[in-house]
């Protein structure tokens, strides 16, 4: 089962995952990240623009779901 990691990313700044989670596929790694920003969201309310993003095990970065949509609102 291949190994995702989930980095937040604010900005310039890279907070990286070093453990990850096996998960089947990207489609479960998507789901895990949409949970993740959902219960997230509120305690980074105020920390400017912040992205998930997901990676493989070599390190690539295979997709991005932001905190927050637009400029500098929430929805």
């Amino acid at each position: 089962m291949p190994r995702f990691f989930f980095n937040i990313r604010d900005g310039y700044d890279l907070d990286e995952d070093e453990e990850g989670i096996e998960l089947p596929d990207i489609e479960a790694a998507r789901a895990e990240a949409l949970a993740t920003v959902e219960e997230l969201r509120d305690q980074l309310a105020d920390a400017g623009n912040i992205e998930l993003e997901i990676t493989d095990e070599t390190g690539r970065r295979l997709l991005t779901v932001p905190f927050f949509r637009g400029r500098g609102g929430r929805r």
